[in-house]
């Protein structure tokens, strides 16, 4: 699998580069603006992945980024960036990016949030679910009354529904202090589905770690009293 990457820091997008090779064993393409990005896409349709800088100066990402996804329709697509500020947040959402990353992700994370995307998953900040809702509501008319059910629910309440069943089983194992090995056994699946899991429950219910999940989802009824 061909992997694209676009930062206009060289270390970074080589930082980049090398955790995508040693986690996909992929073949990644750096380049530096979106204007050789579009370039490159036009020879290496198979690219399944793209991973791009939101900040570049003096290109416009949303531009590049659209004329990437026409170019490229089957690839998978993942945000980066330094900061996470609504401006980005609302970008991601309007371009239904499959990932956002922020670039203060644990490579551990960041790997995981690769692997999640790649498998067909969706891995964005928990901010997403708030943001999406407050601008939701802000399209309404002024006059029409908000329904109580339609009232602003905490942000992880809002999205637990992001989590599937299977989530709910490793999130189960885990509020019980068990180990992504000891997880892997009970539900016969690898211990590197069981990290992409649980990097994909702490990000939804927008907490710190493990412990933290366990602590929340009983306090949200996702699972039973320990």
């Amino acid at each position: 699998m061909e992997v694209l990457v676009c930062d206009d820091h060289p270390i970074v997008a080589g930082a980049i580069a090398l955790m995508i090779e040693n986690a996909l064993e992929a073949q990644t393409l750096v380049v530096h603006n979106y204007q050789h990005a579009a370039e490159i896409a036009l020879k290496h349709r198979d690219i399944g992945l793209c991973l791009l800088d939101i900040h570049i100066p003096g290109d416009d990402a949303r531009t590049g980024i659209k004329a990437l996804q026409m170019a490229l329709p089957k690839a998978r697509f993942m945000l980066f960036s330094g900061s996470a500020d609504e401006a980005d947040l609302m970008m991601a959402l309007d371009l239904q990016m499959h990932g956002f990353l922020p670039k203060s992700s644990a490579p551990p994370v960041a790997e995981a949030a690769v692997r999640l995307v790649m498998a067909g998953g969706v891995y964005l900040p928990s901010g997403i679910g708030e943001l999406a809702m407050r601008n939701a509501n802000a399209v309404r008319s002024s006059t029409d009354p908000i329904p109580a059910t339609a009232a602003f629910t905490p942000l992880a309440e809002a999205g637990h529904a992001s989590l599937t069943s299977r989530q709910i089983m490793v999130l189960e194992h885990v509020s019980a202090g068990r180990s992504n090995k000891e997880i892997a056994r009970e539900l016969d699946i690898s211990p590197a589905t069981v990290k992409v899991h649980v990097a994909q429950i702490i990000a939804v219910l927008g907490v710190a770690n493990r412990i933290e999940a366990g602590v929340r989802a009983r306090a949200l009824g996702l699972i039973g009293a320990s």
